[in-house]
Order: structure tokens, then sequence, then C-alpha cells
């Protein structure tokens, strides 16, 4: 017998999801019905502004209709209980909040070049949405049982690869000067080598990824006033496996108490013939044979002493996850020499579970 909790998760489901597939409709329509009625007052006898923006206008209507039938699935999927898809529904809000605002400012604009700058932005959003609403279509008939990689994490991570978003990080490195027992990954030491640095996963040389990380000073500690800061890059091609820990204290890190991303990272410059990356929850076997081929980093999110201990675990985990699957995409894309957007189901599954 279903609870409360149950009965009311579901409608609540079910409500969003038919709001957000109506009102995105509506939304198209009225933005619509808003450019035809300028183009019919405002341009009558130019024939050559009016024929563009009825061009562009066109291609929207095409593009939100033809989006449609995604939406229906994906919000199927949502009222069923796969909440792994509400990303791709709340991108869907985020769209009729673009059309919504579009349509109200129609009244203001008075310049052709303005309204096709408008429309070309909103199409742009509208070609943004579309790779992100199919990923998260392609992996919702996945649910029979098979491992499979989770949407959610897939869609942000997705956007993160593409946009090349910052992330905030503290990073150390395993002292590999250490005498005492090497044993059991609690008996090493780690090195801090930046308080505080900013991470950014970039493309250069085609499809080829690099970690970008540099440290930034802005970390509350005392620097010189000439101090530059340092950077380090590591090939995402370079990097052999990833550890997931739930705290820094499985690894002796005392200062990072909330969970980790270790990562090993090859020292040789050529690369291993198997090239996908394991993720491990659990405590890395780290031996001293290993410290001579392979540089070991872990990171965990800078945090600001004043944040709440409840938003710091969430933001915590929600950026080191995130940050674990775009070094995976990125992989896959490195590896592959494709885009992950071009990337079979069979491909994405092999890289991010």
């Amino acid at each position: 017998m279903s609870s409360l909790e149950d009965i009311f998760g579901k409608l609540a489901l079910t409500t969003v999801t038919t709001v957000s597939r109506i009102a995105l409709s509506h939304a198209t329509n009225v933005a619509i019905r808003n450019v035809t009625s300028y183009v019919t007052t405002q341009l009558p006898k130019n024939k050559q502004e009016s024929n563009e923006i009825n061009f562009l206008q066109r291609q929207l209507d095409l593009k939100v209709k033809n989006l449609k039938p995604t939406i229906d699935i994906i919000a199927k999927g949502v009222a069923e209980g796969n909440q792994d898809v509400e990303p791709a529904l709340e991108m869907c809000n985020d769209l009729k909040r673009d059309m919504d605002m579009f349509a109200s400012q129609m009244d203001t604009l008075k310049e052709p070049e303005d309204v096709k700058r408008r429309l070309q932005k909103l199409l742009s959003t509208v070609d943004d949405v579309i790779p992100s609403l199919h990923l998260a279509l392609r992996t919702i008939e996945h649910r029979s049982g098979k491992r499979t990689a989770s949407v959610s994490r897939l869609v942000r991570a997705s956007f993160v690869l593409e946009k090349q978003t910052t992330f905030s990080l503290k990073l150390y490195s395993l002292f590999t000067a250490n005498q005492r027992d090497h044993s059991a990954a609690y008996a090493f030491t780690w090195k801090e080598e930046f308080h505080k640095c900013r991470l950014n996963v970039v493309r250069h040389q085609g499809w080829k990824h690099q970690l970008r990380i540099q440290e930034d000073l802005e970390d509350g500690l005392y620097h010189e006033e000439e101090e530059k800061p340092k950077e380090l890059v590591i090939g995402i091609n370079d990097v052999q496996r990833m550890y997931h820990t739930q705290s820094g204290d499985l690894l002796n890190l005392e200062d990072l108490s909330s969970s980790v991303l270790v990562l090993k990272v090859s020292k040789k410059e050529e690369r291993k013939q198997e090239s996908k990356v394991e993720t491990k929850e659990a405590t890395p076997e780290i031996i001293q044979e290993e410290l001579r081929h392979a540089s070991w980093y872990a990171f965990g999110l800078w945090e600001d002493d004043d944040e709440e201990e409840e938003k710091k675990e969430t933001k915590d985990n929600l950026n080191l996850l995130t940050l674990e699957s775009v070094i995976k995409l990125g992989l896959l894309e490195t590896t592959e020499q494709i885009s992950h957007l071009e990337a079979s189901d069979e491909l994405i599954n092999l890289y991010m579970t």
C-alpha cells in the first residue's frame, strides 16, 4: 500500500510535468503571436525585414514543436517516478521563462534588428537545450535492470563540459618522501598543493582534454604582493583511475572531513591501452611501487567557513560527483575523437558507469 508521502509525491510530479508541457507550448504560441503582430503593424512595407523575421519565427516554432514528443516522453518518465530526468524538465521551464520574457518585451522592441537579435538568442537557447533533452531521452528506455549512466549526472556533466564551468577546490598530492608503513592508505601523508584553486576541463588540439588547475590566491592566507599563482595541467588521457570517498578522514586528510575525489595520474608519456577510467567508492590501495610511476592527487571542495554545514555537504557531493562525470565525458571525447553528443548508448555506458 502506498503511503501518503508516495501518493503526494506522485501527484506533485504529475502536476509539475503537465504544467511544464502545457506552459512551454503556450509560451511559444504567445511569443509567435506577438512577433506576427509586430510584423503586421510595424513593418507593413518593409518586405525584406518582414521576411527575415518571419523566417526566424518559423524556425523557432518548428524547433519547439519538434521538441514536444521528446518532452512528452521525459514527462512520462518523471510521472512514473524517474527522478533522474527531472533536470531535463527544469531546462524546459528555463526555456519557458525565456519565451515569456521575450513575449512581454515585444511591446518595447521598436527596431527590427532588436527583434531579430532576440529571436536568434531564443533559437540559440533552444539549440542548447536539445542535446541535453536527447541525452535524457536516450537512457530513459534502459531501466530494465542493466547498469546505465545516471541521466541527471550525464546532463549536468554535459553542460559543464561544454561551458567549461569552473570548480573551486582544494588540491593535495601524495607525499612520496613519507617513511611510515606503506601497507595502507591511512599511513600516507598528503601535501597541500593549493589551499584554494580553480579547475577547468578544457579542450585543446581537436578533441583532447586537459584539467587546468590554477592556484587562487584569494584563499584567506598570506601571500607576497608579487607572488604569482601556480598552475598544474593534467592530460585527461593520463588519468588512470578515480576514487570517490565519502570522507577525507578515510585517507588521512584531516582537513577534508567531507567527500574527496582522488585521481591516479600516470607519469609516463605513453598512454595505457585501456583508456576507461575506473571509479571506486572505497579507500584506494596505494603501494610503494606505484608512487614511482604515478602521481596521486586528492580534490576536496573549497568551502567558506560561514557556509551552513548542510549546504556544504549537498554542494560537496554535487560538485565532486559532477567533476567525476565531466572527466569521464572528457576521456570519452579524447579517446574516441568524437563529441559525447554523438556517442552511442554503448559508449556512454562504457565510460560513465
